[in-house]
């Protein structure tokens, strides 16, 4: 069975400006659709209406449609629960937002892909690529 891949905010990001080619070509040859978290579109909708875009809204909206979007559910709370006490326990804790997208990634058996590898290499267990480095 082919890996599946979560997206975070970053690197679903990086696919909708166009920034780094290779996201979108990585995309574009998937077998089977990514995923987003909603953790992650609140994050880039938030980016959206702060700068006020609607041509960034409209795009958004566009890669939306070509990812399946995931909610918190209480698998994942779960996963944010123990990855919380294990990150305060070693004194490295990273993002809220982070912690609640890598709990998903985990909870469903996902691939993150991301850039933040410094912060998300703390989770122990979880799946992660670098488009952008690899």
């Amino acid at each position: 069975m082919a890996a599946r891949f979560m997206l975070d905010t970053d690197t679903f990001s990086y696919a909708v400006s166009g920034r780094y080619p290779m996201v979108r070509q990585r995309l574009q040859s998937l077998k089977v659709p990514p995923v987003l978290s909603a953790i992650s579109l609140a994050e880039i909708r938030y980016g959206a209406c702060k700068r006020r875009s609607a041509k960034l809204d409209a795009m958004i909206g566009l890669f939306v449609e070509l990812v399946e979007v995931h909610s918190f559910t209480a698998a994942a709370a779960g996963e944010y629960a123990i990855i919380r006490a294990a990150l305060e326990a070693q004194g490295q804790l990273i993002g809220d937002m982070d912690m609640l997208i890598a709990a998903v990634a985990k909870a469903e058996g996902l691939t993150l892909v991301t850039n933040n590898t410094a912060h998300f290499s703390r989770v122990v267990g979880l799946r992660i690529e670098n488009w952008i480095g690899s």
